[in-house]
């Protein structure tokens, strides 16, 4: 199957359209024709938030050459990914905030796609790439700028270039903002009382000097009183006068949500920036956006002769933040970003919808109910009764405002860089029985949460639960609750799934296994295969773990609940027959020919056409909620629908063996030696040296670690360089984890043979996906040798160590005291 993609650039009022053809063995059909479609408003002078899909690059400028500021937005995600132009219709002279026409697609998406004004005349960069002339070829081949577009060896998030006139001497030089992640890694680094023990997030701004036509001069870090410019990470970097008072200053954003002000307090020639100041607002509280991932372009976007910020959001929405700065104000006065309007096409809520139909106005007719990253509930009302008509969304009101889950410092799995985001999924219930429908909720927080219903609305509260039990083993937070059956974003699906006149819940448990929570059995794992093998959905660990959504539905109408799982769409897991108290699950196989997952979809089940068959709700990751009709859905053969006969396992190669499998297959050495392995919350990790061969300087110490589901590509940690001139061979890593939350240990050798060498150690504050910290043991003491320490009374290690002397190996044993 081939996709062919034309598409016509709009210019000069000209109109714009792009037509997708699908050539297939079976003939040409138009893109249109998916039947799994995005649902739309149908409803006429109806407004909305202007929104792409997942991500949003606002490209501010006027496309169509009409006289008035329109939008255009990339968007990288998966579903919708595209540049997408937002006219603006036409208003009066200073309107700030016009309502804009929907967006059409008029090129391809990118992160970091940025726009530069020269002369007046927008110039458009991506990272070391310009895309000369987008407004007639478009985005998908540019102009390189640069030797080189990474500056950073390690890990980097975020290559936003611009040109800028540095220090007033009439050419374009090139201003870089990198988000540098090797300090922060990713994911489970708390100790035991949730303070994050990784570094922080650094987002570094470069300055590429253009000496007479030429950006040959080596990227430098700017500073601000001496020090180097770092904000959290993403820092989309803006030069302009933002105070008014003739030289440029630097504004930058960051992965959360704020911004950072450096003045100028040099001069338009000669730039010297003052210690950056977070923003606040004129309202005197923090400048912030509603959501993260912010994208801020500074233009004079009212015509009043000062810089304003159009931002987008990681939800796809742009706001305008106006500069309202007076000639006396010592500091920009900027007003709260205010979110364009744009007329309603279709139905969006947030990035990554979750929705559930359920009649929420008691009207006889399916709503839709939906979550977000943001951690909202949104309502969209059915309109006509017929899932043709639909409200803008409104925000779910919980304890008297607008109900709002967020991580803050310590509520992700992947830290604190993660602090707005809530990703709600829920089902609608009554789980307390009293005649009334509740929210049961789950969320970035892995904490189930009861939105119960009262007659004076709803309130939050953990939910009521028949047991207690604890997180899975990779959160910080270990304590027994009622509320922590599951792993993070992943769906609580209540009803009564064993026919007992109780609501159970089917949901992942803390391992991954889909479970049937009852309150008449204590045995939840009942879900096996054709095999007769609990179905486990998520054997991942930690950020990997979760994030698996589902609905309970008698799809087939046979009588027995089947369940649906996020895939492309939704994929089937047909409810087949019990064996021996076992619900056996086939999985059948998706149930649309369309492909809307970028992050998980999340399905759920609706008839909106009334004919008593369930239809299926896509929620998606650019935030679209899309639909199809049950007898437009895949059909399958009877004879794929029967569970199969189980097939035996083979028997294991030795007694007690579970698995086994290659740490790795191909890597960048020929020869490695002394391996260790040890278990951690995140999973077993490895390491051993490796290089041209043992003793060679280029032998280095290298790690990798399971997730549940397979092993890390390898990677080096520690070599022995002493010097530009001088490297020795590192030896035989032992790895050691403490008990509780003590970091876990790599010890080593560094040196030029044996009888020369000495102990070094490093930490992983992340079990085993990073080590950092390193240092030297000890005088005379090597630290373990090929053979783990243990733990004594007191908190010393005692160290099973080997010395060479001549041809013979002495073994002794060193103690470690007072050692953290």
């Amino acid at each position: 199957m081939w996709l062919i993609t034309i598409t016509l650039i709009q210019m000069k009022k000209s109109l714009s359209f792009a037509v997708c053809f699908l050539f297939t063995a079976g003939g040409m059909t138009i893109a249109q024709d998916w039947k799994l479609k995005e649902l739309a408003y149908d409803n006429p002078g109806l407004t909305v938030d202007l929104g792409v899909g997942l991500w949003a690059w606002p490209l501010p400028m006027d496309y169509d050459s009409d006289g008035d500021m329109d939008l255009l937005v990339s968007c990288p995600d998966k579903p919708s990914n595209g540049t997408y132009f937002f006219e603006n219709p036409g208003t009066e002279k200073g309107e700030k905030l016009p309502v804009f026409k929907p967006g059409i697609r008029i090129g391809q998406g990118n992160h970091n796609l940025q726009v530069s004004f020269v002369d007046g005349k927008p110039r458009v960069l991506l990272e070391n790439v310009e895309f000369v002339d987008f407004e007639h070829k478009g985005f998908s081949q540019g102009t390189r700028i640069f030797p080189v577009s990474k500056f950073l060896a390690n890990r980097s998030r975020g290559g936003m270039w611009r040109y800028a006139d540095w220090e007033g001497d009439g050419d374009q030089d090139l201003i870089v903002g990198v988000g540098d992640w090797e300090d922060y890694v990713w994911d489970q680094a708390y100790d035991s009382k949730g303070n994050w023990r990784n570094g922080p997030l650094h987002g570094w701004v470069y300055l590429i000097e253009n000496i007479q036509g030429e950006y040959n001069t080596r990227p430098v870090k700017i500073k601000a009183n001496g020090s180097t410019v770092d904000v959290y990470g993403w820092p989309s970097p803006n030069l302009a006068d933002f105070d008014g008072d003739g030289d440029f200053d630097l504004l930058c954003g960051e992965f959360l949500d704020g911004f950072t002000y450096f003045q100028n307090i040099g001069t338009r020639f000669e730039p010297d920036f003052a210690t950056g100041i977070r923003l606040t607002g004129t309202d005197g509280e923090p400048l912030k956006m509603d959501l993260q991932m912010i994208t801020p372009t500074a233009l004079d976007w009212d015509g009043d002769g000062d810089d304003d910020l159009i931002v987008g959001d990681e939800d796809g929405r742009v706001a305008l933040i106006e500069n309202v700065t007076q000639p006396h104000d010592l500091l920009p006065r900027l007003h709260q970003p205010r979110y364009f309007q744009q007329e309603a096409d279709t139905l969006k809520f947030g990035a990554l919808a979750t929705p559930f139909a359920y009649d929420w106005d008691k009207d006889g007719d399916e709503d839709i109910l939906s979550g977000n990253t943001a951690g909202q509930i949104g309502v969209i009302t059915n309109m006509d009764g017929k899932g043709t008509r639909w409200s803008r969304p409104e925000l779910l009101q919980v304890d008297g405002e607008p109900f709002r889950i967020m991580a803050g410092s310590n509520g992700s799995i992947q830290g604190p860089a993660e602090a707005k985001w809530g990703y709600t999924t829920f089902s609608v219930a009554d789980w307390d029985g009293d005649g009334r429908d509740d929210f049961i909720v789950n969320s970035i927080m892995a904490e189930l949460m009861l939105l119960k219903n009262t007659e004076s609305g709803f309130t939050r509260q953990p939910l009521p639960f028949w047991t207690q039990e604890k997180p899975p083993e990779f959160y910080w937070r270990q304590t027994r609750a009622e509320n922590l059956q599951t792993q993070w974003r992943t769906t609580p699906f209540a009803v009564d799934f064993d026919q007992d006149g109780q609501l159970d819940l089917v949901i992942l448990d803390q391992e991954g296994y889909l479970t049937c929570q009852s309150r008449s059995s204590t045995e939840s794992r009942i879900f096996i295969d054709e095999d007769n093998k609990l179905i486990r959905l998520n054997a991942r660990t930690a950020g990997s773990s979760g994030r698996y959504k589902l609905d309970v539905v008698d799809w087939d109408q046979d009588g027995r609940l089947d369940i649906l799982v996020n895939s492309e769409n939704a994929a089937w897991y047909r409810n087949c027959e019990e064996r021996e108290g076992k619900i056996v699950l086939k999985k059948i196989g998706n149930l649309a020919k369309r492909n809307v997952a970028g992050h998980t979809s999340s399905p759920s089940t609706c008839d909106f056409n009334k004919d008593g068959k369930p239809d299926l709700l896509i929620g998606a990751e650019n935030g679209r909620i899309y639909y199809i009709a049950h007898d437009d859905c895949i059909k399958y053969p009877a004879e794929k629908l029967e569970a199969r006969e189980p097939r035996l396992s083979a028997a294991p190669r030795f007694s007690g063996l579970v698995n086994e499998s290659f740490i790795f297959g191909k890597v960048p050495f020929p020869e490695c030696h002394a391996s260790t392995i040890t278990e951690t919350k995140r999973g077993l990790v490895a390491s051993w040296f490796g290089g041209t061969e043992e003793k060679n300087p280029d032998v280095g110490i290298w790690s990798s670690y399971h997730d549940g589901d397979g092993w890390s590509s390898p990677k080096e940690w520690a070599d022995g360089v002493q010097h530009a001139n001088l490297r020795y061979p590192t030896w035989n890593p032992v790895l050691f984890q403490p008990p509780g939350d003590s970091p876990l240990m790599l010890f080593f050798k560094v040196g030029p043979d044996p009888r020369h060498w000495w102990g070094e150690v490093m930490v992983s504050y992340d079990a085993g996906r990073s080590f950092r910290d390193r240092r030297r043991l000890p005088e005379s003491i090597d630290g373990p040798v090929r053979s783990k320490p243990l733990l004594l009374s007191g908190g010393n290690l005692l160290c099973p160590s080997s010395t060479e002397h001549g041809n013979d190996w002495r073994i002794h044993f060193e103690t470690l005291n007072n050692f953290d």
